[in-house]
């Protein structure tokens, strides 16, 4: 009986010893932690940007990234254990708020007895898509949309190449983000 109890206090033992699995980061932590160090090649990172592009890519787009709430991080390892969020307003999240969705719409167009036209615009959103403004907006031109733009956070973007016959029509998105040095960087243009 005495060896019973010992094998069964030690089995207890071991399982209270034994370090405790640390639980993945919600997906919106995932996609903010990698965001914050450039997306770093990792599995975790490559599954949060993918995450974030899925986001931004349907018509209308969604924001590329939610609420972190850390609600898989239990309280032993740090986390509030699925309670509370980050606080995306202090200063230390400065360069989270820099991330824009960046919209881009053209289209080449021949109409009757006149020559080829272009219009094309830009359009860039917070990363709530709450707060918009148009970079650019040109309807009716005789020159075809330019080769590159000046992003809100100062990057020199290359747009579409615009086509050379008929009428053809371009809407793509890309997200552009800082890592938490303030170093910016964007997304490839996703077109749909």
């Amino acid at each position: 009986m005495r060896r019973e109890v010992m094998a069964a206090a030690m089995c207890v033992m071991a399982v209270i010893a034994a370090p405790q699995k640390a639980q993945a980061y919600d997906i919106d932590c995932a996609i903010i932690l990698c965001m914050a160090g450039g997306f770093p090649p990792s599995a975790v990172c490559a599954r949060a940007y993918r995450k974030m592009i899925q986001r931004i890519t349907p018509w209308p787009s969604l924001p590329p990234f939610g609420v972190c709430t850390y609600a898989h991080v239990p309280v032993e390892l740090g986390g509030p254990g699925g309670e509370g969020a980050v606080d995306t307003n202090l200063p230390e999240y400065d360069w989270l708020n820099r991330t824009r969705t960046v919209w881009f719409t053209g289209r080449a167009y021949e109409p009757e007895d006149e020559p080829k036209q272009w219009d094309w615009s830009i359009r860039s959103c917070d990363r709530d898509n709450k707060s918009c403004r148009s970079l650019q907006s040109v309807h009716g031109s005789l020159v075809r949309w330019p080769s590159m733009f000046v992003t809100e956070n100062g990057q020199v973007v290359a747009l579409p190449a615009s086509y050379v016959l008929g009428t053809q029509f371009t809407r793509g998105i890309m997200v552009e983000y800082g890592d938490y040095e303030g170093t910016m960087a964007r997304s490839e243009w996703f077109f749909y």
